[in-house]
């Protein structure tokens, strides 16, 4: 599933009397598990990589943040879809706001991003990595590109996530465990 269908098919499981208290509907113990198990993974991954992450966070924090980490959790969504489980679209949307979080306070941590910028940071990365994923689909055929846009040729099959410069990061072979 796409990030266009997921977003126009709207959350999952929502049920009138599963609302909690402020209007939010909690998660299921399905959901809840494949939220854990998304961002383990992520977090898995950018440890992993975390030289090639420090260097691309060094030159451009956000850009480094949108690419990887939108290249990142849409690797681990198409593997987990490969595999016959489809990550619901709001385990997806949570999980990459909190990976978001994860990066945002590394790079606070590191000196990146002052403590007075992280709100501006945050709403970047978020809004970026969203128009990311979903050019990653239209260039992969999964949605038609958006009005007026330029058509663009699809990315080689078998691409992972990339630093700030482009640079393929190896990603584990067997999909998502």
């Amino acid at each position: 599933m796409n990030l266009h269908e997921m977003a126009m098919q709207g959350p999952a499981g929502q049920g009138a009397s599963a609302a909690a208290p402020g209007g939010k509907t909690p998660a299921s113990a399905e959901q809840q598990a494949q939220f854990d198990m998304i961002l383990g993974r992520a977090r898995q991954l950018l440890g992993e990589s975390a030289r090639e992450w420090r260097a691309a966070m060094d030159i451009d924090p956000a850009g480094a943040a949108v690419r990887f980490g939108t290249a990142t959790l849409r690797f681990l969504a198409m593997e987990s879809e490969k595999a016959g489980q489809p990550v619901d679209p709001a385990v997806l949307l949570h999980a990459g706001v909190q990976f978001v979080k994860d990066v945002a306070g590394l790079a606070n941590d590191a000196g990146l991003v002052p403590d007075d910028q992280l709100e501006p940071f945050l709403q970047r990365v978020m809004q970026e990595s969203i128009a990311e994923y979903m050019r990653l689909d239209a260039d992969a055929g999964l949605m038609p590109p958006t009005r007026g846009a330029a058509p663009r040729r699809p990315p080689p099959p078998g691409t992972g996530p990339q630093t700030a410069h482009g640079a393929h990061v190896a990603l584990p072979q067997g999909g998502v465990q």
